[in-house]
């Protein structure tokens, strides 16, 4: 698979995640989550993505029900 086939998968990824994380409603928690997303997307191929990943899967826990489908997904994304 290229670099750019990898970039587009990960970009869905991403995006159906984020879907799933928006209809968790109004609220605080979406927000948190939201924000460490984006986070978590920016950090990709940095050195920084493992702890990034670490404080999202953290910060869902509350929410493991909507967001645990993605959780092998995105652990196959850490290097």
């Amino acid at each position: 698979m290229t670099d750019k086939n990898k970039d587009s998968e990960h970009g869905q990824l991403f995006a159906e995640l984020r879907a799933e994380v928006s209809k968790l409603g109004e609220g605080e928690t979406r927000e948190r989550l939201l924000t460490r997303l984006d986070r978590l997307e920016k950090s990709m191929h940095t050195s920084s993505f493992g702890e990034h990943v670490r404080a999202f899967v953290e910060e869902a826990e509350e929410e493991a029900a909507a967001i645990g489908p993605f959780m092998a997904r995105l652990s196959s994304l850490l290097p």
